[in-house]
């Protein structure tokens, strides 16, 4: 039982200092470009509404247990 409260606890630790080194991904709707395309006028584009054009969103861990 012990052994296995410990693996916990060094797979939590890991997990923080990933957040910590890593804490962004990159954003779903625009697949990281920072801006989105028309779809009847596919030369246009406008900034990412989901991102705010960075093109990069928060890990859900960063928004739980960092900010």
């Amino acid at each position: 039982m012990a052994v296995l409260i410990l693996i916990v606890i060094v797979a939590a630790a890991g997990y923080y200092v990933s957040l910590r080194i890593h804490p962004f991904t990159k954003c779903r709707v625009c697949n990281g470009g920072g801006k989105h395309t028309g779809s009847v006028y596919t030369y246009a584009h406008r900034k990412c509404r989901k991102c705010g054009g960075s093109g990069r969103k928060d890990r859900l861990g960063v928004r739980l247990f960092i900010r």
